[in-house]
């Protein structure tokens, strides 16, 4: 099968997959904000970063957001949506490109890379919510009523209209992120490890090659012995 059309489909498959993750299971936990919700899609889309590549990856990230609107639509105005279409781009590059171009082999690299994309997972979900969802959803949910955001806000500690952002973002963001990376990626890292000799071609080659030289050299024994 052509090396693209290989790529194409399993990007496909990666893409329904997280759709489907998306959806369901999704839960919020009680010691956040309840719009902060658990949910496993960004798993094959890490793995079909390292299957396919940075922009299969990329295009994975892609067709979730436009299923996700497709299926269940917004209740977040696109804000939401948004907000993890650009937050799953930039943890999918950076894991990818660092896959991609280490020079290690298994499980090394993909360990050196899921602690990449925590990295950026947990850093862009700050930058993000500083500079983009907070600001839009006070505008168009509170309509720049900080009282009411702060209220929304109230299950941390200690959260006023003078500290809400700073609140969210220490007792908020930060550790669900963490938590959300740590566990989804933990989990990528043992399904990766027990799948990736299914699309890794180096180690696909090198497996038939091998069997290859030792049917070669069987046949060779033989024939020596029937001399």
């Amino acid at each position: 099968m052509d090396n693209r059309v290989k790529k194409m489909i399993l990007t496909s498959i990666f893409a329904a997959m997280s759709v489907l993750l998306y959806l369901f299971p999704k839960f919020s936990l009680p010691f956040f904000p309840s719009f902060l919700e658990i949910n496993f899609s960004m798993l094959p889309i890490i793995i079909c970063g390292f299957a396919c590549g940075t922009i299969h990856g990329g295009l994975c990230v892609l067709l979730r957001y436009f299923g996700n609107v497709i299926i269940e639509g917004s209740i977040t105005a696109g804000v939401g949506e948004v907000m993890d279409l650009m937050l799953g781009g930039f943890t999918v590059i950076a894991s990818s490109l660092v896959y991609s171009n280490l020079k290690l082999k298994e499980p090394k690299k993909s360990i050196f890379a899921l602690l990449m994309c925590l990295v950026t997972w947990v850093f862009m979900g700050v930058i993000l919510n500083v500079f983009y969802a907070i600001p839009l959803y006070l505008k168009l949910y509170f309509g720049d009523n900080v009282n009411a955001l702060v209220g929304a806000l109230h299950i941390i500690p200690g959260v006023t209209a003078d500290n809400y952002m700073i609140k969210y973002i220490i007792f908020a963001v930060i550790p669900f992120n963490m938590l959300l990376g740590v566990v989804v990626l933990t989990v990528t890292f043992f399904v990766n490890k027990a799948i990736y000799m299914l699309y890794d071609n180096e180690k696909v080659e090198a497996k038939e090659s091998n069997e290859n030289i030792e049917e070669i050299a069987q046949t060779s024994d033989n024939n020596n012995l029937e001399v």
